[in-house]
């Protein structure tokens, strides 16, 4: 009796929780909705008047957020009862955010502000998805580094639109094709995309609906011209792309878009002895999705950046103990912070005061009270340029994988942890054949966009623990763990065979080319000779080249 009492009450508990999940997906549906209307809303107000803003519409949207806000404060004190702790804890946040706001702020809605709180709904909306299965679902390995990013591409040229269907399939994106901006506008309420490629002549002036979707758009033309770059540039485009198009060209752009959405929350450390406004710099920049640590005592600020490791220091002037320029100084003085991006906010309004803090290692100054979204497009634009510039002294300019030094260490590292933690781990050498015919009858700029591509093709088929870096001019080394021989060539099978359907372009000529790869398993080798696993794979890449190439050797 009791075994079936408890059952029942379990039972009963099970779908108590199933159907608050069902209704907590149709919530941050409606909230996401909500949003995305007010987005489109400040958007035609921002077009039809740059100068004024009626009074009435503001507090329409006023209202708006009001009621987010107490949607967001029942989400958080209902989800975690029912085992949902991440949604609670965000909506918390964002709740937070959003009361301090409406009580401290009396300027009109910024746009940005309501694009921050959408995007962390759309989040919460992705973290909940996984929960909504019946049953776990294991990837394969061969699924593994498979991409979902749909595209809509917009080509009036049908036969030109298949085409690049064909070449961005074989990269791993999902293309769906329109021959006008109209035809993918009646589309909207089924599905939306990740990324928007637009013919320039396939009705731009309709554009207005799929433009408040709010991905990022790219244009194709066969028109290079000042005008035709400025329209463009006029309806915040992220690319403009010549016909014929250089399929390699387009599909880095796309990575660098999507790298740039998938990025790692921003680490930001807050130093400010009014603890309420740290508190309160944490609601907002946690909201937009960073990671935020609040340093209460300044003398340990070295100690904080080299436990918490932040991307930007965000510091007051003037504190009780310790004054901000002084410890930007201290910080210099160190050469692994020497570049850390350090910003001053500060109440002082005095010109030569601030250009003094300046002068003591700080990279921007800004005057307190700031609104919510003025800091977080500061913070962000700031960490940004901080991780551009680390990709440059870290990665290859022309691969955007790490350095020949960089990856030869994360190899070493990764194989002696695999057997210190008894996992296995798949060596790799991947070289382009007959490279030297390439750039001998193409030229080296086309041999560029040919190694471009094969280090695009690695990232999108491979899974973003692995580790992939070029080695040499046309040979790169992969770092598989927590992978099976047989699992590691299907994967270097996989790569071979899609690369050898993508197709080049040199002028009118039309050519492709293929991979050799060697691989080596740490299962395979004794621990004693690990020393030697970049060695083997090398000799298994030259077994493949003189096998007749095109193929994978082990």
């Amino acid at each position: 009796m009791v075994n079936r009492d408890q059952n029942s009450l379990e039972h009963k508990l099970a779908l108590l929780k199933q159907t608050y999940q069902q209704n907590l997906q149709k919530e941050l549906a409606s909230l996401c909705h909500v949003l995305q209307t007010m987005q489109q809303t400040l958007r035609a107000q921002l077009m039809a008047s740059a100068c004024e803003r009626r009074e009435d519409e503001q507090q329409a949207s006023r209202e708006v957020l009001t009621d987010v806000y107490r949607r967001l404060h029942k989400l958080a004190g209902s989800a975690g009862t029912f085992g949902f702790d991440a949604i609670g804890s965000q909506a918390r946040i964002l709740e937070g955010g959003l009361k301090r706001w409406l009580e401290e702020s009396d300027q009109a809605i910024d746009l940005q502000l309501v694009n921050v709180v959408s995007s962390q709904l759309q989040s919460m909306q992705v973290e909940l998805a996984p929960s909504l299965q019946t049953a776990p679902v294991i990837e394969s390995p061969q699924e593994v580094g498979s991409s979902s990013v749909t595209i809509w591409l917009i080509e009036e040229d049908a036969n030109l639109g298949r085409h690049i269907r064909e070449q961005l399939t074989n990269f791993s994106y999902d293309v769906r094709l329109f021959t006008s901006v109209p035809d993918a506008c009646q589309h909207i309420s089924e599905e939306s995309p990740d990324i928007l490629i637009v013919d320039a002549m396939a009705g731009v002036g309709h554009l207005s609906p799929l433009q408040a979707l709010s991905c990022p758009l790219l244009f194709i033309s066969d028109c290079d011209t000042f005008d035709a770059r400025m329209r463009a540039a006029q309806l915040n485009a992220h690319g403009y792309f010549l016909k014929p198009l250089n399929i390699p060209q387009l599909v880095n752009r796309l990575e660098q878009l999507l790298q740039e959405r998938q990025s790692p929350p921003a680490r930001i450390l807050v130093v400010d002895d009014d603890q309420q406004l740290a508190a309160y710099y944490q609601l907002v920049l946690e909201a937009a999705g960073m990671e935020v640590r609040i340093l209460e005592t300044p003398r340990h600020i070295i100690e904080q950046l080299s436990s918490f490791r932040p991307e930007l220091l965000l510091m007051d002037v003037h504190m009780p103990d310790y004054d901000g320029p002084d410890l930007a100084s201290v910080v210099r003085q160190y050469d692994e912070w020497s570049s850390l991006p350090i910003v001053f906010l500060s109440a002082e309004m005095d010109l030569g005061k601030q250009v003094d803090a300046l002068s003591h290692g700080a990279d921007d100054f800004l005057t307190k009270p700031i609104l919510a979204a003025q800091l977080v497009a500061s913070i962000r634009v700031r960490v940004a340029r901080s991780r551009t510039l680390s990709a440059l002294l870290n990665k290859d300019s022309l691969t955007g994988l790490l350095k020949h030094a960089s990856i030869k260490s994360a190899a070493i590292n990764e194989i002696s942890r695999g057997y210190r933690q008894s996992y296995s781990v798949v060596v790799a050498m991947v070289d382009i054949d007959h490279f030297k015919s390439v750039n001998d009858t193409y030229g080296h700029a086309t041999g560029d966009v040919v190694i471009a591509s094969v280090a695009t093709l690695l990232r999108q088929r491979l899974r973003q623990t692995d580790m992939i870096g070029r080695y040499g001019g046309e040979e790169f080394l992969v770092v598989l763990p927590h992978c099976s021989a047989e699992d590691g060539r299907k994967r270097l099978e996989d790569i071979r065979e899609y690369f050898s359907r993508l197709r080049f372009n040199q002028g009118e000529q039309e050519f492709a080319c293929t991979l050799s790869s060697g691989m080596v398993c740490s299962l395979d080798v004794e621990e004693h000779d690990r020393d030697r696993l970049l060695v083997l794979a090398d000799e298994a890449l030259y077994r493949a080249k003189r096998g007749g190439r095109n193929q994978v050797c082990q």
